[in-house]
């Protein structure tokens, strides 16, 4: 089990010399630079702790929402 897990990992791992804009860039994104966040705060799963959009500054930040309707 754990060997097939290490497998599917290593084969959906990105190149070695992959950047970020190599990873997102079919994703049609566009940055923000310069713009204020949304005054969003959330809370994390693991810890239970809030994260809040403003705290991020100057770090790259996907808001991914999703779901299943």
């Amino acid at each position: 089990m754990l060997a097939a897990l290490a497998l599917a990992l290593l084969a959906a791992a990105p190149a070695g010399g992959a950047t970020l804009d190599d990873l997102v860039a079919g994703l049609n994104l566009v940055p923000l630079h310069g713009a204020a966040p949304a005054a969003l705060a959330l809370e994390r799963l693991a810890d239970g702790k809030t994260v809040a959009l403003p705290a991020l500054r100057g770090r790259p930040v996907i808001v991914y929402f999703w779901a299943t309707w």
